[in-house]
């Protein structure tokens, strides 16, 4: 269904012609390496934790796992249309009905699904959604989704305890794909389609209506097409142009902006590598032609390599779970980890619930919050040339 939508970007496309990571110029161009071809029209990909690359395959309706080996199973079956898709804990949510001709027909086919990797039941979380495709989790646990082929919907959000009452147009604009959340939780970023001067926008989630462009990334006047995108610790994007078959690496802060990667056919989304086997500062990319790639950024000068050249954090938070309602106390630790071992790391900046602390000499920090809703909420520990790290915590119905 998605190569229509492709077909249509390509049609635009004629109409409108009569951290690089750890390196010195971000700008730096990417290697690409092959990992798996030859599996139908890719949409989406999620990273599941324990070693598994989970595929939006819209060719089969459904979800594929591709290990670290170029093994192949299919996940989720009977799954009509694939879309976004994204794994809180041991839950797996991806969206479904994501096909051209429910979104020019404003069908409201769509589903929110949701499926535990352990025991691996199914559900529908919510329904009654039209086209929906990008699939993002906001600092308070409400999905949100986009939908980029016809009009009326804008970016609905799913309030997590409310999921039967979807709302539309949560952000008043249309034609919106891939979406990403800042790592502060104040910004969602989403890009747009079918526009000739390929935007992208910003949206302050605790008021929606509050958007701007922070860049236009068509070149000469020739729409990219935009798909998916994802943000690095640092908040820079990574976008995928579907039409142009590029990546293009965004500095939404400056709104500067370059092609770090090209010569893809149709590239739908990408992320970076998490769990066994998947490099955490690597990009892993699919596109419509049925090929998962990897992108390998440049060495750091005077390194050698394109291994990642940063060291990683460790990040501990008690307690795992809350109420709401009720005030919580968290202690955090974060550690350095470098060659298997971990130190306690003093002067990293720790981010839950819209607030943060900075650890102290023995890489520790504390801080009191109460949640007024349900949920899922995202805990980030970071600092200035390390790979940052993250850890959920579950907010229950007080």
């Amino acid at each position: 269904m998605r190569i229509l939508a492709a077909a249509f970007v390509l049609a635009a496309v004629v109409a409108a012609v009569p951290s690089a990571q750890g390196a010195t110029d971000p700008c730096t161009p990417w290697q690409q390496k092959t990992l798996k071809s030859g599996l139908g029209s890719l949409e989406n990909l999620e990273f599941d934790g324990t070693g598994g690359l989970l595929i939006s395959a819209s060719a089969n309706n459904a979800i594929e796992r591709l290990t670290p080996d170029g093994n192949v199973t299919t996940l989720v079956a009977s799954v009509n249309a694939p879309g976004g898709q994204r794994v809180i804990g041991r839950t797996l949510y991806f969206n479904t009905g994501d096909a051209a001709q429910s979104g020019l027909m404003n069908t409201p086919d769509g589903t929110l699904e949701r499926f535990d990797l352990d025991s691996h039941t199914r559900s529908t979380f919510a329904s009654g959604l039209t086209m929906p495709n990008g699939l993002a989790v906001l600092p308070n646990g409400d999905f949100v989704v986009s939908r980029d082929l016809g009009s009326g919907t804008g970016i609905t959000r799913i309030p997590a305890s409310d999921p039967s009452h979807p709302q539309a147009n949560w952000a008043k604009l249309d034609d919106q794909n891939g979406m990403a959340v800042d790592p502060t939780g104040t910004f969602l970023y989403a890009d747009q389609t079918f526009t000739l001067d390929s935007a992208v926008y910003r949206i302050r989630i605790s008021d929606p209506t509050d958007m701007k462009v922070v860049a236009t990334l068509y070149d000469s006047g020739i729409p990219k097409g935009l798909d998916d995108m994802t943000i690095d610790s640092k908040g820079v994007l990574y976008v995928a142009a579907n039409a142009a078959g590029q990546v293009i690496r965004l500095d939404p802060s400056t709104g500067k902006h370059c092609t770090i990667v090209t010569g893809l056919q149709n590239p739908s989304s990408l992320k970076f590598g998490r769990g066994p086997g998947w490099d955490p500062s690597h990009l892993y990319i699919t596109a419509f032609d049925g090929t998962v790639r990897e992108l390998i950024p440049p060495a750091t000068p005077g390194r050698g390599t394109g291994k990642k050249t940063r060291n990683r954090l460790a990040l501990s938070v008690r307690p795992k779970s809350a109420v709401t309602e009720r005030r919580t106390r968290f202690h955090f630790t974060v550690y350095r980890l470098q060659s298997g071992k971990r130190t306690r790391l003093t002067g990293a900046r720790v981010r839950l619930g819209g607030k943060s602390v900075v650890t102290n000499s023995r890489g520790r920090a504390g801080m009191t919050l109460t949640f007024r809703r349900p949920g899922t909420r995202t805990v980030r520990a970071g600092k200035r040339g390390y790979l940052s790290a993250m850890k959920r915590v579950r907010v229950a119905e007080g």
